[in-house]
């Protein structure tokens, strides 16, 4: 009994405290993506993409605060698909898990073809190895994974912190030379010719909102933390607070330093810190974003297939999915969240996998937000550490602008996503329709 009790502490151990899950939650979103999409930012809009990254930042922290409150609820993994179970029952739990977790793959499968893209800018001479490179990350950090969650962890923290340091370098000295800049912000807005203004915010807006996503991680591996319905919240808007500001800063250096010159470069971040502080800059920032997405792909190792896990767990995969090691690592899951990832990098390019899995991303968002307000009716009495202001406006405003995004990035998404419904409602079906046709029955 003794030993076993050992395990329970040693498990509870190895979890993140607070500083560790906002730390978990900063790597989660700080990925490649501001270092290699600031063209794509910029392009639509010229400098006014800095005022459309200040409006994402706000709709993210208005997505972010509807998972801090349903957080609170919960202490265990499976993020949005335990709300959405809990809120609207197995149907909807189940779609929202499904396609959860076949997004959260794509996502990782586009982060490690990422890797070795950065891999490549900062080590020419591995030219043309992208997809080795990909697939031996992707089998690296699967291992490391089984090898149970205390080294996965040390890892990602020190990724976390070595990668922020050119992050918050550049922060730092953006803060001294923005003024010499300024002339670079006139005309503030530089449409594309012809594009729409509406059309450039939301294409700048779905770019933009490619650096913030990942702050719903935290809230998928909730089992991970210590004390998860009081921390989950707090490391969720911590984590996205500083983010955002850092993102800010970053963008606005890049525009004071290279202006309209950013359209010229592939490695823009990079340049604009040559200008700042000489040759040096180039190679920190480099290092810095390739520690960066390596970090982001053994967060997403780590996050993946405990996604898979936990729908198990809940008894609406097969159970055999949350088999676990002797390092409490669920191997099953590990095993199909790598070799799906795998089958992935040997199809498709980096972009279209990012693209598909934002857009997919919000079918994770807009049930947390539904689940804001139907879990606060069915719960009255829930202590939960953090509440939404405003009641309901938020979680709706959150929904209708996410609605809007996805409308205004391209209305195919709306079919895609309608795609990817009938065929989670069609497994659903298949492994439990009938089971609950004859529960009826029997009553």
């Amino acid at each position: 009994m003794a030993s076993n009790h050992m395990n329970e502490q040693e498990r509870e151990k190895a979890k993140f405290s607070l500083s560790g899950a906002t730390l978990y939650g900063i790597n989660a979103v700080i990925g490649s993506g501001i270092f290699l999409l600031p063209q794509s930012i910029y392009k639509g809009l010229g400098p006014a993409s800095i005022a459309v990254m200040f409006g994402t930042a706000i709709l993210t922290i208005m997505l972010a605060v509807c998972f801090a409150e349903v957080a609170g609820y919960f202490g265990k993994n499976g993020g949005a698909f335990q709300y959405s179970k809990r809120a609207f029952g197995d149907f909807i739990g189940f779609n929202v898990g499904f396609l959860g977790w076949a997004v959260t793959i794509f996502a990782w499968a586009a982060m490690a073809a990422g890797f070795a893209k950065m891999f490549i800018i900062t080590f020419p001479a591995f030219e043309g190895w992208n997809i080795p490179l990909s697939i031996t990350l992707v089998i690296l950090l699967s291992l490391m994974n089984i090898a149970g969650l205390k080294t996965s962890k040390i890892f990602t923290i020190t990724a976390t912190i070595a990668k922020l340091i050119p992050i918050v370098a550049f922060s730092a000295c953006t803060l001294f030379f923005i003024k010499n800049g300024l002339p670079n912000f006139t005309p503030f807005v530089q449409l594309e010719p012809g594009t729409n203004l509406l059309g450039a915010v939301s294409k700048t807006a779905v770019y933009i909102f490619y650096g913030f996503i990942g702050f719903e991680t935290l809230s998928i591996v909730a089992g991970e933390m210590r004390e998860p319905e009081k921390n989950v919240p707090r490391a969720i808007l911590g984590s996205i607070s500083i983010v955002s500001v850092l993102y800010m800063l970053i963008i606005g250096g890049t525009i004071a330093m290279l202006g309209g010159g950013i359209m010229n470069t592939n490695a823009p971040v990079q340049d604009a810190f040559v200008k700042m502080i000489g040759p040096v800059g180039a190679w920190m920032v480099s290092i810095g974003a390739l520690i960066s997405i390596t970090g982001l792909n053994m967060g997403e190792s780590i996050m993946v297939p405990r996604f898979g896990a936990a729908i198990a767990k809940e008894g609406l995969l097969p159970a055999s999915i949350a088999k676990e090691n002797k390092n409490a690592a669920p191997v099953v899951a590990v095993v199909i969240s790598s070799s799906i990832a795998i089958a992935l990098l040997l199809t498709g390019s980096f972009e279209t996998l990012a693209g598909l899995s934002v857009v997919f991303r919000f079918f994770q968002y807009i049930p947390t937000a539904l689940a804001v307000l139907k879990l606060r009716k069915m719960e009255p009495d829930a202590k939960v550490v953090f509440r939404v202001p405003f009641g309901p406006v938020i979680p709706v405003l959150a929904v209708v602008i996410s609605l809007l995004m996805i409308w205004g990035d391209n209305p195919m998404h709306f079919v895609r996503g309608a795609i990817g419904i009938v065929i989670a409602s069609s497994v659903y079906y298949v492994m439990h329709g009938r089971k609950k046709h004859a529960d009826h029955h029997v009553i």
